[in-house]
């Protein structure tokens, strides 16, 4: 008989003390529930609680004696059960704790409900989808890393998770590895300053991670400013050189991530770096209605109610799904025939009016023309002749003078320029390119619209 972990130990305990009604329903719920087996050590089991509470609750059932019977039976041997509180088990057995919470970030955290079928695709997110996708193909030639980078509530996560479910299905051998940065931040500065008797716990962390075949981190802006980014680097570069996929999401483009090193800067740019952006009103609607198929909705939304949502809400899926639920939530308590226009209004009358402000800025204008051309406001600032910061730099100028008539002067401050007849000549090119060039003058258009 296989010996179990400690996890599914103490669950049998618990599960066995909750039959045996020793506690109150409520009691075994809001608090006997969240002990947990830390270590089991020369017949010694730590059981570790959170809050003196429970230790009292044990104290007042006299519990040690059957967690000791029933964790002995379950063990296969005597075991003696000490509590301990959790902070204190840390400081007792650091390494110890660095390889639970390791173990604990590198179990399986893909959800089962964002897959690639559900996943609506549009102009703005249609790139991501497929490279996400792609990168999925064991026999396709990798690209490293993915990173897609765009506001929160876009797709990017469900995406992430999508390339998860995905290899489970059609390759289930295929280590994945998915974390939130924050998460990994946290287990490799841990590791930095903890040592077993083996020596430092990095490299055994790191042995953990480079095993995967896809490593998938979520919101990588939040390495920065870290000292772990030196074992990040590390483990990065020894994944790509066994061939391992790397996917990465970000809130914004590499180049404007501050505080990250300079290489790491680089190997992402190295990479397809991909940009997703709000969805459209097509895309909109089209999330709404698979929302509402997969939930298997039998209230009755009009076409017009859909199209009131999508363009009122569509600033995130999020928002769009959110709006969708409360709409959802209120007929159910009101039972109307139809959700029409005229419901929906009245549903959300209370929701506050954003009021957008009227005047432009040149950081406004700054940050569309580099967020359309997927540049940083560095490149932009920057002396490259590339035809791609070329043309931005153009469009910078035209727009800063068409839509603000900001001072030429003013304009090459913003590029770090000191001469203003530089930004004489952008305007004049970028006049002559809207005569000729279709491709430039319809970016001009949809820039405008971003503003």
């Amino acid at each position: 008989m296989a010996i179990p972990t400690y996890e599914e130990a103490w669950q049998q305990v618990l599960d066995t003390v909750s039959e045996a009604g020793i506690f109150k329903k409520d009691t075994m719920k809001n608090w006997i529930s969240k002990t947990q087996l830390y270590k089991i050590e020369d017949s010694v089991a730590y059981v570790v609680y959170r809050t003196t509470i429970i230790k009292s609750l044990v104290a007042k059932a006299n519990a040690i004696p059957v967690f000791e019977e029933i964790l002995s039976e379950i063990w296969g041997e005597e075991v003696t059960v000490v509590l301990k509180p959790y902070k204190e088990m840390e400081k007792l057995m650091p390494a110890q704790e660095v390889t639970r919470r390791t173990y604990k970030l590198l179990a399986p955290k893909i959800n089962p409900e964002f897959t690639f079928e559900n996943f609506v695709e549009g102009g703005s997110n249609k790139e991501a989808y497929a490279a996400c996708l792609t990168c999925c193909y064991p026999n396709k030639r990798r690209i490293n890393p993915v990173m897609i980078y765009g506001n929160s509530g876009l797709g990017k996560t469900h995406l992430m998770h999508a390339i998860g479910n995905y290899l489970a299905k059609n390759y289930p051998e295929k280590k994945v590895f998915y974390a939130y940065s924050g998460d990994l931040v946290s287990i490799l500065l841990d590791a930095m300053k903890t040592r077993d008797v083996y020596g430092s716990m990095v490299d055994q962390v790191k042995q953990q991670l480079i095993e995967c075949d896809y490593f998938l981190i979520d919101d990588i802006q939040n390495l920065q400013q870290s000292s772990s980014q030196e074992v990040f680097f590390t483990v990065y570069n020894e994944l790509v050189a066994k061939g391992a996929q790397v996917v990465l999401t970000s809130d914004m483009h590499p180049e404007e991530l501050n505080g990250l090193h300079a290489r790491l800067i680089s190997r992402f740019r190295q990479g397809y770096v991909i940009k997703v952006g709000k969805p459209e009103f097509d895309t909109a609607r089209a999330i709404l209605r698979k929302k509402l198929e997969v939930n298997g909705e039998v209230l009755q939304l009009t076409d017009e109610t859909i199209d009131y949502l999508a363009e009122k809400f569509s600033d995130d899926v999020r928002s769009l799904e959110g709006s969708l639920n409360r709409l959802l939530f209120s007929a159910t308590l009101e039972n109307p025939e139809v959700i029409d226009l005229e419901y929906a209004s009245r549903v959300f009358s209370d929701e506050p009016v954003v009021i957008k402000k009227d005047k432009i800025t040149l950081k406004d204008i700054k940050k569309a023309v580099t967020r359309f051309y997927g540049i940083s406001y560095r490149e932009l600032e920057g002396s490259s002749r590339i035809k791609k910061l070329t043309v931005a730099r153009h469009m910078f100028v035209y727009l800063s003078r068409e839509m603000i008539n900001a001072p030429y002067s003013t304009i090459s401050q913003e590029l770090c320029r000191k001469d203003h007849t530089t930004a004489i000549n952008s305007y004049k090119k970028a006049k002559a390119l809207i005569s000729k060039d279709d491709v430039f003058k319809l970016a001009v258009d949809k820039i405008k619209d971003t503003i």
